[in-house]
């Protein structure tokens, strides 16, 4: 009995000790799980900080690289500007100019309708036909119209960009000696445009009419030669095309750029022109004698004119497309300017104001101060870049003069061209 009261004591002991050894065992687990699970958040935070500072790293350095960057950039552009500097210094006052005028003279234009080409040169072989009709009207005095004989003149013209120069010469008299000139020049841009001639006529007209205080002495002389007159005009032209962005007048003429589609223009502008002209009354008389076999006295009314002229140009031009690289053109413009007479008057002119009525001092002042001027333009020509070919017409119309005479000079010119652009 002892010995199984013994044994249940021993027993129950070891299932107490069991049991709280047990109890144990879960508690070590529970803080072993609690301590593995505090180290991984601790861990989970020690990465997040470990990235935040590796953020704040690359974000110092960011800026740092930045800082460096804008310092490059701040260096360049001090060295930009010390080498444009230094360019400047070496540019020339010519080559400065040069840039200057450049942009003035090539704005932005509408490619749609002009092709700008790229060609800073142009050379071509011109023929020229030149007509001319000049009539001096001294009223009741005398009227005398000439006109020379059609003239062929051939020559070379060269252009560079802006400036067009040539020069013609007559094929009747290139090996004999004749003091007539005529020289041309040119200034082409899209917007602007300078016109320069030089002109010496010095005779070779024909007699077409004449007639002296009443007396009609045209059907005796027609067609007679009369190398006594002596005609000059130097004259310097400037014109603005104000709708330059899409009308071309290089297109038309002067065949550095192409018109692409039709346009038009207002065309404003000026002048300046020195005239002056001579008639030889005894050469004159000479040739009335030996027509009628008479014995006629020279005239002593107008021996020369002089004066200077300003005027002011207004006109219209268009450019009309056709067909693929054709062109047709025309142009008209009209000037009123005034005049600076240079030379003294001689015969009996009356000038006082006392003995005239209102019409006959405007007719006067008209006279000696006013000039009218017309040119009209016409054109046709093929045009693939850098080969070009055309005719061309222009019909001049000067109007000049002072007390005693009217000068009316028609001059009419119509060329044929084949030239090439590089």
């Amino acid at each position: 009995m002892k010995a199984l009261l013994a044994y249940i004591l021993f027993n129950t002991i070891i299932l107490t000790v069991s049991a709280q050894t047990d109890s144990m065992s879960v508690f070590v687990c529970d803080n072993l799980k609690q301590k593995q699970s505090i180290t991984q958040d601790i861990t989970k935070q020690n990465g997040i900080t470990q990235d935040s500072l590796r953020l704040n790293v690359l974000a110092q350095d960011s800026l740092k690289l930045s800082s460096i960057t804008q310092d490059s950039l701040k260096l360049s552009s001090i060295t930009q500007d010390s080498l444009s500097h230094l360019d400047k210094k070496k540019k020339n006052f010519f080559v400065r100019a040069y840039y200057f005028f450049d942009r003035i003279l090539s704005p932005p234009r509408d490619s749609s309708y002009i092709d700008v080409q790229n060609y800073n040169w142009c050379a071509e072989v011109q023929l020229t036909n030149r007509f001319e009709l000049l009539d001096l009207d001294g009223g009741s005095e005398f009227r005398l119209t000439v006109a020379p004989k059609v003239r062929t003149r051939v020559g070379p013209f060269f252009g560079w960009r802006f400036a067009f120069l040539g020069y013609n010469i007559d094929i009747k008299s290139i090996f004999l000696n004749n003091d007539d000139m005529d020289l041309g020049g040119s200034v082409y841009s899209s917007a602007f445009g300078l016109d320069l001639f030089y002109r010496r006529v010095g005779g070779n007209y024909n007699i077409r009419r004449l007639t002296i205080k009443g007396t009609d002495y045209s059907s005796l002389l027609k067609g007679e030669p009369f190398d006594g007159i002596n005609m000059g005009m130097t004259r310097i032209s400037f014109y603005y095309v104000t709708n330059y962005k899409r009308y071309s007048h290089q297109a038309a003429f002067s065949q550095t750029n192409r018109q692409l589609r039709s346009a038009g223009s207002l065309i404003l502008g000026g002048a300046y022109a020195h005239n002056r002209c001579t008639i030889d009354w005894q050469d004159l008389a000479n040739t009335i004698n030996e027509r009628s076999h008479q014995q006629y006295i020279a005239y002593e009314g107008f021996g020369y004119m002089k004066n200077d002229e300003i005027s002011l140009t207004a006109g219209y031009g268009y450019n009309w497309v056709f067909s693929k690289n054709w062109l047709a053109a025309g142009e008209i413009t009209g000037s009123l300017g005034y005049l600076i007479q240079n030379n003294s008057l001689r015969g009996n002119v009356n000038t006082s104001s006392s003995n005239m009525d209102i019409l006959d001092y405007l007719d006067n002042f008209r006279r000696k101060y006013m000039c009218f001027n017309s040119t009209v333009r016409l054109a046709i020509l093929w045009n693939n870049g850098p080969w070009f070919a055309g005719t061309q017409g222009i019909a001049f119309y000067y109007q000049h003069g002072n007390e005693q005479i009217t000068s009316r000079n028609i001059l009419g010119t119509v060329y044929v061209y084949v030239g090439f652009n590089f």
